[in-house]
């Protein structure tokens, strides 16, 4: 699944889409079970598409966000969009009035050199339940204020990948569009995204001395928090290949 885009050349970028499931006619596993066909397309046939999984969200259990990743921005996702696997599942959904509305939708290209999106350690996906998966949306007073937290948060995300196994991704990027329903989200805000393998490894991750340490010099940064959610992988897609 995906939302409707302007053009976004060749930059790697997430899309997030957020549903809620129609409930009192499906429930939320019977619409995991039809999206997982999508997700085993996606990871068959579409090699540009680099994650795509649905996970629970934690604060409203009828929702599922659709997390993709694609490698070559709006090349990749218009391949995605192609697939008659896509046709079929909105028709499907369509036909069983599966979904009650979309909740929000929004695309984000990556901030280049920040964090890292997998710990691929072999060939096969990362396609795991009970990930922990954590967004931040962060608003700025400016691009100055912006560009230190981007720095700052940037060289810790190199220590977390070596100190801490339990972190699966460390990551962000720039909203591409004001959001048009759900979250407040404005062009260029930051999405920060991480994923645990379990809740254990966000508290280690939260407790870490070094991470601690940091917070006053974040405090220093003007900014505003507009959204943290929290999700819990089906396994029903991939997180990465």
């Amino acid at each position: 699944m995906s939302t409707e885009h302007k053009s976004i050349g060749d930059i790697p970028l997430t899309a997030l889409v957020e549903y809620q499931v129609r409930t009192e006619t499906t429930s939320v596993k019977e619409w995991l079970d039809v999206w997982q066909e999508r997700g085993q397309d996606a990871l068959v046939g579409e090699p540009e598409t680099s994650a795509y999984e649905a996970a629970r969200s934690l604060q409203d259990e009828s929702h599922v966000l659709v997390f993709e990743r694609y490698a070559h921005g709006q090349s990749s996702l218009d391949a995605h969009v192609a697939r008659p696997a896509h046709t079929d599942l909105m028709e499907t959904m369509g036909e069983r009035s599966m979904t009650r509305r979309r909740v929000m939708s929004n695309l984000y290209a990556d901030i280049q050199g920040y964090g890292w999106w997998d710990r691929a350690e072999s060939d096969k996906p990362m396609s795991e339940a009970d990930v922990t998966i954590t967004l931040i949306g962060t608003r700025f007073k400016d691009d100055a204020m912006r560009q230190r937290y981007i720095d700052v948060t940037g060289e810790h995300a190199d220590y977390c990948r070596e100190a801490e196994p339990g972190t699966l991704i460390y990551s962000g990027g720039l909203a591409l569009r004001d959001s048009d329903r759900g979250l407040d989200i404005k062009t260029g805000d930051m999405l920060f995204v991480a994923a645990f393998t379990d809740e254990q490894a966000a508290i280690v991750h939260r407790d870490d001395p070094r991470h601690v340490k940091l917070q006053p010099v974040l405090n220093e940064i003007e900014r505003e928090r507009t959204f943290l959610l929290s999700y819990k992988s089906t396994g029903k897609g991939y997180l990465w290949r």
